[in-house]
């Protein structure tokens, strides 16, 4: 005897839809069946198309079909959210450590410390994340924390302290003698493409940055309680957010700035799946040392597919250059605060275009962070020259991610090439208050141009770097329309705010021809929005709410 199944036809109506297709198409009504778009335009025609949807669907006998209407009262409709560029296993791991992102001054750091310090068990290390200096009420407070700095908040247990952006951490003593790093070898275990900072005798002061990062990470005991509710958490806060795919960045090996750590997160990530706890759509970029490891990788993400496309291997990641936090960008010209650095290459050029032109031979996707202006340049210098020499075209769809500090030169070669900018709008409100001081008057007008971007023809896509920024894609529209009034002439509107988080982030995905717009045939990804999302303002607050997400077809996001 086999169950009956029920199969429900969704109708949405009064309301206003806004499609994010090639017509920019408005709509008022949409029908939905199992997993799929099935009619869109207005009411009467969209109950016209069900009807004759079911002219010629073949029920299943044990199916009994049901249509369920839903009055929206004036609410609005977009696609479901697609955040390009995200970390899932720090995201999830980041839930389960000490949260520094509320620190305002070193006086509550010390205290933070101190009681994470009381309640923790005598062998436990204390592992605290997201630290922003820059933000700092004491503007003579606003430098990173050295061994001096920690050893005087906590010196009976090992300390570490990471960044807001992830790319430099600072230890206490205690660390330092666990790693066996002093000022004799200090040299000798300095990586080509990180930096261990020095106090004026020449011993180590405990702050690491980029690559060199891994020689403290490599040590962090990994305590994994907790990550099965960690990971419904960050999966409800993504459908909270509207987001149904994500762009996924996984370490498969002792390659990336985790170190041997990181290694498990490529484990991590595809246990999770098992369990069925995450929600959204998932393509992932791996860093990896060797390309050819893709195909194999690929697969094993396949077998996991209980739906189509759900969690796939999308190409590589690469890192270019480091931060603007961490003065390691690259740059043309030196850290105006800093004259004595102009950043580095992470990885070095003949590198990056050899992982690079293999990767792209194999028909993955190319994915490059870079963040400097001279690495942009030296990113967009080496894309060129292996689509010329294998005579690609935009099916490969080179990316950049974050390419923030960018020159007319290379946004203009960057059109011409149909590479693609993957940039998070959310760091313009965690920046905008001090990254003048990083680069001065005459370079901060050229940071995050998204008005240049898309003038120039440029695909611009949104992401978050989760856990980097917050996830939230109204906070995102927010930084795109005011800028903070940060170089406020590269405001985007709205409308195209939404379409770099929807249409062209599936584009960047390589998945636009099965979501990121409201079509017939296309995944029922969406969000319900309560007001119109043309029409509210974002000046002053986000006067925008969720109402409901939908993946698939499934609610998997309710406001109360």
């Amino acid at each position: 005897m086999f169950a009956i199944q029920t199969s429900s036809t969704k109708i949405f109506y009064n309301c206003v839809i806004y499609a994010v297709d090639e017509k920019n198409s408005k709509a008022e009504a949409m029908a939905v069946f199992k997993d799929k778009i099935i009619a869109i335009g207005t009411e009467q025609s969209v109950r016209e198309g069900v009807k004759e949807y079911f002219n010629t669907y073949q029920a299943d006998p044990e199916e009994t079909l049901e249509l369920e209407e839903q009055d929206l009262g004036g609410a609005c409709i977009v696609p479901g959210f697609i955040d390009a560029h995200m970390h899932p296993g720090y995201y999830i791991y980041y839930k389960t450590q000490l949260d520094l992102s509320n620190i305002k001054n070193y006086k509550e750091l010390e205290n933070v410390l101190k009681k994470e310090d009381k309640d923790k068990d005598p062998e436990d290390w204390i592992f605290g994340l997201d630290l922003m200096e820059d933000l700092f009420d004491d503007p003579t407070e606003r430098r990173f924390p050295n061994k001096n700095d920690l050893d005087l908040m906590c010196s009976n247990r090992p300390v570490v302290i990471l960044r807001h952006d992830g790319h430099i951490c600072s230890v206490n003593s205690v660390v330092l003698e666990k790693i066996g790093l002093n000022a004799s070898n200090v040299k000798d275990l300095t990586p080509i493409s990180g930096e261990i900072k020095l106090d004026s005798e020449g011993n180590p002061n405990g702050v690491f940055t980029e690559a060199a990062t891994a020689l403290v990470l490599d040590e962090v005991p990994m305590n994994f309680k907790g990550l099965e509710d960690a990971c419904n958490a960050v999966s409800s806060e993504l459908a909270s957010f509207g987001i149904t795919t994500c762009g996924g960045i996984i370490q498969a090996g002792e390659r990336g700035m985790a170190g041997k750590a990181g290694a498990l997160e490529y484990v991590l990530i595809q246990s999770l799946i098992k369990d069925d706890l995450i929600e959204q759509d998932f393509v992932f970029y791996v860093v990896i040392d060797k390309p050819k490891k893709l195909k194999r990788l690929s697969q094993s993400f396949l077998k996991l597919n209980k739906e189509e496309n759900r969690f796939v291997i999308g190409g590589i990641k690469i890192f270019g250059d480091g931060t603007f936090g961490a003065c390691t960008a690259y740059l043309y010209e030196p850290f105006s605060n800093s004259p004595e650095d102009s950043g580095f290459m992470v990885t070095d050029k003949e590198t990056i275009y050899k992982i690079a032109k293999e990767t792209a031979e194999l028909g993955f996707q190319v994915t490059c962070h870079s963040i400097g202006d001279k690495s942009n340049r030296l990113i967009v210098d080496i894309y060129r020259d292996i689509i010329n020499e294998l005579k690609l075209g935009k099916s490969n769809k080179f990316r950049i991610e974050h390419a923030s500090l960018l020159t007319d030169d290379v946004i203009k070669d960057a059109a011409k090439l149909d590479i693609i900018f993957v940039c998070q709008p959310s760091f313009i409100n965690s920046e905008y208050t001090w990254l003048e001081g990083r680069l001065g008057p005459k370079r901060i007008k050229r940071v995050y141009p998204f008005r240049a971007i898309i003038d120039a023809g440029v695909v611009l896509v949104g992401a978050s770097d989760a856990p980097v920024e917050s996830a939230s894609v109204l906070e995102a529209f927010r930084a795109c329309v005011t800028r903070n009034n940060f170089v406020p002439e590269q405001q985007i509107t709205i409308m195209e705010a939404l379409k770099i988080f929807t249409y062209d982030a599936a584009y960047a995905l390589g998945q636009e021809k099965i979501k990121g717009s409201l079509e017939i045939g296309k995944l029922a990804d969406f969000v319900i929005l309560d007001k119109d999302i043309n029409l509210i303002s974002f000046e002053n607050q986000i006067n925008l709410r969720i109402l409901a997400t939908y993946h698939r077809g499934k609610l998997i996001y309710h406001s109360d």
